[in-house]
């Protein structure tokens, strides 16, 4: 039986989470350095993204997600009750599962490209050249899927064992592979050879985890057992948890849909605009959020199956605190500084100032909704350790029809900037909705508290931001707005002392790997 994770594990957890994922972005930041310089935000760019997405939504969808989300509150119900030998004929039998999904996407991929381009890009049927070229990236991006399976179902079984070395690493070497793999084939293969690195690099996510999968004690034996009793409450979850997933791939998913419908102006592709922008918004949800709620899911799964629901609350407050910290001067910097930081990042090569203006545009309306995208992991964290998939696929299926409606509407006015500020107003009314219904289900969540430390972080990253951009404005060059964002992250610290602020303490013990205290 494996014991809770103590507080000064789970912090040396979320540091060690949190730098890799600092490591993997920054490479994550320069593979897009990489790709921008040879591509620019061109057709071949936007071919890419949609050649990309698409066999990424349906890997998501049959595997990816929804195996985390499933596998791991599984595992901790068999480690409640002791049984080691029944949580490895589960995961032996998972994993014939996921080997069958695998090849089964790489075939069907093959086949329904063209279809599912069509129905992901309607904007490129009438260029026959740009649909050919995305329905030729799709079907390679279809063979990566089969990788990126077995990686995914690597990372859930390390992490559901409080495992998280090899699943921190197997991202950076991904990145490593595909920037490697980008600058030996882009300029003899052009954009298929980002698509021939990716497929390289998803192999390389699965095989630097397969020796700590042999030392964490698994021991793949090829059977199935359709009846099994785990075997059936992951049938019973795994649909809810694939129809939220489903909703989130496509919400995600309607901005690329509406930019494909806008022409391409000044040689900017709006696909490959809002592509840009949102990468460059998800890498602070990446080492944060996405971070934090990691290290917390799996405490919060043995919580609720013991049924200690104060604890629960606790901890998602906790939870949601520690991340108004942390995102909310992010927010409002990426949103002031967004032009100087995309013109530093993207502009050489063939990425022009046409493209950093639209891409700036796009970017500062994707970082007013920052703060609630970065919420939601651990809310939704919270209703799938207490096996709730229902309620965040349908609070999900409405935003997907709101986003639709306001992305529609707002790029009529705004271009392709209106579809990213769609996505920020409806990351707002999804997560809002989902607390008060995680609150009515569960109880109250020390909401006084909450908005006590959002008002906080507010006023100090406002007198933070203005701070970094007056030292910013003293000169136009990357020296200056390095020293300003320098200037910013200073005084917020500062501030959010006077302030007394007390999710700085835990932050500062997870920098330092000391315990702290997960529950006041």
């Amino acid at each position: 039986m494996i014991a809770p994770l103590p507080p000064q594990r789970l912090a040396h957890a979320a540091t060690l989470l949190a730098g890799a994922t600092v490591g993997s972005r920054v490479l994550g930041l320069i593979r897009e350095v990489v790709v921008a310089a040879m591509f620019g935000a061109s057709d071949a760019r936007a071919a890419f993204v949609i050649g990309y997405y698409v066999p990424f939504f349906v890997q998501r969808l049959l595997i990816g997600g929804t195996l985390s989300i499933v596998l791991i509150p599984t595992i901790s119900d068999a480690i409640a009750r002791g049984d080691e030998s029944e949580m490895r004929q589960v995961t032996s039998r998972l994993f014939t599962l996921v080997l069958a999904f695998g090849v089964g996407m790489v075939v069907v991929g093959q086949l329904a490209a063209p279809a599912l381009v069509r129905l992901a890009a309607p904007g490129f049927i009438g260029d026959p050249v740009q649909l050919a070229r995305t329905v030729a990236l799709t079907r390679v991006n279809f063979l990566a899927m089969f990788f990126l399976a077995l990686a995914t179902f690597a990372t859930a079984y390390l992490q559901a064992l409080r495992r998280f070395t090899a699943p921190a690493v197997a991202p950076l070497a991904f990145n490593v592979t595909v920037i490697a793999g980008t600058v030996l084939l882009g300029p003899r293969m052009g954009i298929t050879g980002l698509a021939v690195a990716w497929v390289a690099g998803t192999a390389i996510q699965f095989l630097v985890q397969a020796p700590a999968l042999h030392a964490a004690g698994f021991r793949y034996r090829a059977e199935f057992d359709w009846s099994h009793p785990a075997i059936r409450t992951v049938r019973r979850l795994a649909l809810p948890a694939m129809l939220g997933l489903a909703i989130v791939e496509i919400n995600a998913y309607v901005g690329r849909f509406f930019a494909s419908l806008l022409p391409v102006a000044t040689g900017v592709n709006a696909v490959a605009a809002l592509d840009y922008a949102y990468e460059m918004v998800q890498a602070p949800v990446g080492i944060l959020a996405i971070s934090v709620a990691t290290v917390l899911f799996p405490g919060m799964s043995q919580l609720a199956a013991a049924g200690d629901r104060v604890a629960l609350r606790q901890t998602t407050s906790l939870g949601l605190r520690s991340l108004l910290f942390l995102t909310a001067p992010v927010s409002l910097g990426l949103a002031v500084f967004a032009r100087p930081l995309v013109q530093m990042v993207f502009e050489r090569g063939e990425f022009g100032p046409s493209a950093t203006g639209v891409v700036a545009a796009c970017l500062t309306a994707y970082a007013a909704g920052l703060v609630p995208v970065a919420a939601y992991y651990v809310v939704a964290r919270t209703f799938y350790s207490l096996k709730n998939m229902r309620t965040p696929v349908v609070v999900g299926a409405a935003m997907v029809f709101l986003n639709a409606v306001l992305a529609y509407a707002f790029m009529r006015v705004m271009g392709v900037a209106g579809i990213a500020l769609a996505s920020a107003v409806v990351a707002f009314a999804n997560v809002g909705l989902l607390l008060w219904m995680l609150a009515r289900d569960l109880g109250p969540l020390d909401a006084r508290r909450i908005v006590g430390t959002a008002g906080r972080v507010l006023v100090a990253a406002a007198v933070a931001v203005w701070v970094g951009w007056v030292v910013a404005q003293q000169r136009a060059d990357l020296l200056f707005l390095l020293a300003g964002v320098g200037a910013a992250a200073f005084v917020y610290l500062a501030a959010c002392v006077l302030l007394r602020v007390e999710e700085l303490t835990l932050v500062r013990g997870l920098l330092r790997r000391r315990s702290v205290r997960l529950v006041p």
